[in-house]
């Protein structure tokens, strides 16, 4: 188990570590290790994999040096190879100088020259315990040590190691493209004027789920996380699903991903199943929070130890296997919630996408209100067009294929005192509708009255949300599905059936759709 969470440690934190402590010291440490004999068989391994010439360099370095013993403990498949001993001898060596008296924390973590991480403390390093400690010389420090410092593999590094399911999900998502910057120019297109590039040149292997990044707002700070599990800058907590448990959510969500075949229905669901399960930084599984928050989509998850099968130490983190995952699949009732994995869907009225006629010469403005909460919002209103059922469209990013309850935000704040002699506003009425407007398609009635609400003889804005009724959607629609907004599903606002000016306003502030439990 996890202790506690690790601690990055800056260059410019350990500027103070890279004079040395002793200025009587001398010689390098190559040359302190040589003269170990007890510090042999690693001087022979620095030499074999040329770090050697390294250490003996002037730039300074910590070296922590595993004895002959602690060597002797190692399996022979663990360095078998150049590359495996490279790597193993790597991890015993970090740039700059770090005092086991000058720690600034009780857990350092530390990047060694593989480009893997430690954790160092006035009394051990990555669990291996220090029994000389602070040894200075001209260009570092050294460090000697009873055990050994294992690589750890990454997050990724570890699931590529297994036979889960889950790893199968994952790499089905790989994907190739080329770099222009790398590609190496061999000539001009005479008819183009476009580059020609040698073939096998600029190609990038990628993973759509390892390029994922997601934007939070967490304490007024906007927060931009990674979920690149192979990213030895971070620290993650990253949870592999048993076999059973990943059939179980699949099997799950299924149904919220419908699309035309069944292959890309299974695709699509397996990508929603794996794409929630890394989490920021280190979770101490004796000390789960009551709520953690997924990097992929800020899911909430309600993380049970009782749930872990194994715990894997890996060198960005920690890798829980875990034979159930508990988190908040839909808002409770009507709540907007933000933090579910089926999301709500909020339309802001302002974002319509109808064409560059409708943008351009019908007569819309997008004015900026301030509601009586101190709030301040935006929406969209068209007036004086003269068209018969105008209409507004919209493209959501994500619709699951699921039930919906549909709100509306309407504020009218003008025209809100009746004609002389009249006994009522002139209303624009306006109503829904969706994938089509004509035939309409799951049409909402029309909204006789929108944007106003009458307080005894006086009128006023409406600055409630507005229950249509109920919208289910047919598949699973996304903006990423197709090239442009292809796979989206458009959704309309539709305004009266004539052509009389102040009787055909369209005017938006949102649209929320509410998935149903």
């Amino acid at each position: 188990m996890i202790s506690g969470i690790l601690f990055s440690a800056c260059t410019k934190k350990w500027d103070d570590h890279s004079a040395i402590i002793d200025p009587e010291s001398s010689g390098t440490l190559l040359e302190k290790i040589q003269g170990d004999p007890d510090l042999s068989k690693f001087s022979e391994y620095l030499t074999k994999t040329g770090y050697d010439e390294l250490i003996a360099s002037s730039k300074s370095f910590t070296v922590w040096a595993p004895t002959n013993e602690a060597i002797s403990k190692v399996d022979a498949s663990e360095i078998g190879t150049d590359e495996k001993l490279k790597l193993f001898i790597g991890n015993h060596i970090a740039d700059l100088s770090f005092q086991t008296t000058q720690l600034k924390e009780e857990n350092v973590r530390i990047k060694t020259l593989n480009g893997k991480n430690i954790t160092f403390s006035a009394t051990e390093v990555d669990g291996s315990p220090i029994v000389k400690a602070d040894v200075n010389v001209a260009n570092g420090v050294l460090h000697t040590i009873s055990s050994a410092i294992m690589p750890k593999v990454s997050a990724w590094e570890y699931l590529l190691s297994t036979n889960a399911l889950q790893k199968q999900a994952l790499q089905s998502f790989d994907y190739t493209y080329i770099d222009f910057a790398t590609a190496e120019e061999i000539g001009i297109n005479p008819t183009t004027g476009k580059p020609i590039y040698k073939e096998g040149t600029g190609i990038v292997n990628a993973n759509r789920f390892l390029n994922r990044t997601s934007v939070r707002m967490v304490n007024g700070v906007l927060e931009v996380n990674s979920s690149d599990i192979s990213d030895e800058n971070e620290l993650f907590t990253y949870i592999v699903l048993t076999d059973d448990a990943f059939r179980a959510e699949t099997l799950k969500l299924t149904k919220y991903y419908t699309l035309g075949s069944q292959d890309s229905t299974d695709s699509i669901t397996r990508f929603s199943v794996v794409k929630d399960l890394v989490f920021k930084g280190v979770l101490d599984s004796d000390n789960f929070p009551a709520a953690a928050y997924s990097i992929g989509d800020s899911v909430r998850f309600h993380l049970d130890k009782s749930a872990i099968v194994e715990t894997h130490q890996v060198s960005n983190g920690v890798v829980y296997v875990m034979n159930s995952i508990n988190y908040d699949l839909t808002g409770a009732g009507d709540n907007f919630d933000l933090y579910t994995k089926i999301k709500p869907i909020l339309i802001e009225g302002e974002s319509a996408s109808n064409s560059t006629d409708f943008l351009s010469v019908k007569t819309n403005s997008r004015p900026t209100r301030r509601a009586p909460d101190g709030s301040v919002f935006t929406q969209l209103l068209v007036q004086n067009h003269g068209t018969n059922t105008y209409w507004v469209r919209y493209r959501p990013n994500v619709v699951n294929s699921t039930k919906y309850k549909v709100y509306w935000r309407v504020v009218r704040d003008y025209n809100l005192v009746p004609a002389a002699n009249a006994t009522d506003l002139v209303y624009s009425k306006m109503r829904l509708a969706f994938k089509s407007v004509n035939p309409i398609v799951s049409p909402f009635d029309y909204v006789e009255k929108p944007g106003v609400v009458k307080d005894g003889n006086l009128y006023r804005p409406d600055y409630t949300d507005y229950y249509l009724g109920e919208f289910t959607s047919d598949k699973f629609y996304s903006k990423t599905l197709k090239s442009g907004t292809e796979g989206a599903l458009p959704v309309y606002l539709v305004g009266n059936n004539v052509t009389t000016n102040g009787q055909t306003d369209l005017l938006l502030d949102y649209i929320k759709m509410v998935p149903v439990p």
